[in-house]
């Protein structure tokens, strides 16, 4: 059986982060722009739901796909993103 495909798998992660905000009762939250996959939707959705508290570090790695430093640098990066301009959540 041939291993499916990158973008196959990161929209069924797409899926998979959208389904664990529904359950906290927060897609209302999400823009209506971002509630379609796209790499940079899944990007938002997982860090609303880091943010959120709804998935730890791990499932960031997990849903992006990304080694230790990786997930490290993202996490900077969106720290900076959320002091300058917030986020859903706010």
């Amino acid at each position: 059986m041939a291993a499916p495909d990158l973008e196959s798998v990161l929209k069924a992660h797409f899926g998979r982060v959208k389904a664990v905000i529904q359950a906290e009762e927060m897609w209302e939250r999400v823009p209506v722009e971002a509630r379609e996959y796209s790499p940079r939707n899944l990007e938002k959705l997982v860090q609303y739901a880091y943010f959120g508290g709804f998935i730890d570090m791990a499932g960031v790695r997990q849903l992006l796909l990304l080694e230790k430093k990786e997930a490290r640098q993202r996490l900077v990066k969106w720290y900076e993103e959320v002091r300058q301009k917030g986020c859903w959540l706010c």
